[in-house]
């Protein structure tokens, strides 16, 4: 996990808001030392709850502040031994007083219970955020992978193509009124590394239990050269040191030993 999905974790916000372990605050504060990020996100996410309690605080009574004050200067005169001189409060004062610090005290319950709420719902919008980010990171990746990999097949189509000793050898149908009638496939064959290469550029689609052949045809005979679906793009054969033709038939699905009439198409090669 790097510095950006580690802050993307919630991480930041758990150790913020007090709801780490002490295994997960130690790992915090270490990678706050070592990354100025992470430091960066706390500081922000500090100052973001900072600004919102500011936003929602309550204003006390106006006078509060000095009665406070008073109470506390009172205090520490009797703790010196100081004479208090004091007019003496009546009920009705006493009274008022009392409803100020009950008062205080709801509003700092209130107060607590709203930043409570705040914090959860936060968290949780952080959660639901994070989430959605890792499905469309994990959605980005595996659009990446399926690119890189047709990429790679250009590529590879590309080398094939630019081979100088590659030779191109036209199938047509063996016979004007063959199975394959309008077929046409294409073999590519290399004359450095023996490598063989056919596209189908027509032709008619089998049964399901039946499967198509390429033959080379060596010395009047047919070698195996593999075989092969119906697909866009070149298919890699089996590789053919020498060959005077090459042939196609349908065959039971995973190939024969010996080729089964009538032949589809056939091509010469050049050498």
């Amino acid at each position: 996990m790097n510095v950006q999905e580690y802050i993307l974790s919630g991480v930041v916000e758990s150790y913020v808001l007090g709801l780490s372990n002490a295994e997960e605050k130690a790992e915090f504060e270490r990678m706050c030392a070592a990354h100025s990020e992470v430091r960066a996100a706390r500081d922000a996410f500090e100052q973001l709850l900072e600004k919102q309690l500011l936003s929602q605080a309550i204003a006390p009574p106006a006078n509060l502040k000095s009665k406070i004050i008073s109470e506390i200067d009172i205090e520490n005169d009797k703790r010196q031994g100081k004479k208090v001189v004091s007019m003496k409060q009546s009920p009705a004062m006493q009274s008022g007083w009392l409803r100020y610090v009950a008062a205080a005290a709801v509003i700092l319950l209130v107060g607590s219970t709203i930043m409570n709420f705040y914090f959860f719902t936060q968290y949780r919008k952080y959660i639901s955020k994070y989430d959605d980010l890792v499905a469309t990171q994990t959605q980005m990746a595996k659009l990446n992978e399926t690119l890189q990999t047709k990429v790679q097949d250009y590529q590879a189509q590309l080398n094939i193509f630019s081979d100088t000793s590659m030779s191109i050898v036209r199938m047509l149908p063996a016979a004007p009124d063959g199975p394959a009638i309008g077929g046409h496939t294409t073999v590519y064959w290399s004359g450095n590394s023996k490598d063989v290469y056919l596209v189908v550029n027509n032709l008619p689609k089998p049964a399901v239990d039946k499967q198509y052949q390429l033959w080379a045809i060596v010395d009047g005979q047919p070698v195996d050269a593999g075989v092969f679906d119906i697909q866009n793009g070149p298919v890699k054969m089996k590789n053919i040191p020498n060959a005077q033709a090459f042939a196609i038939t349908l065959e039971p699905k995973g190939g024969s030993t010996a080729p089964t009439m009538p032949i589809y198409v056939v091509g010469k090669t050049t050498g």
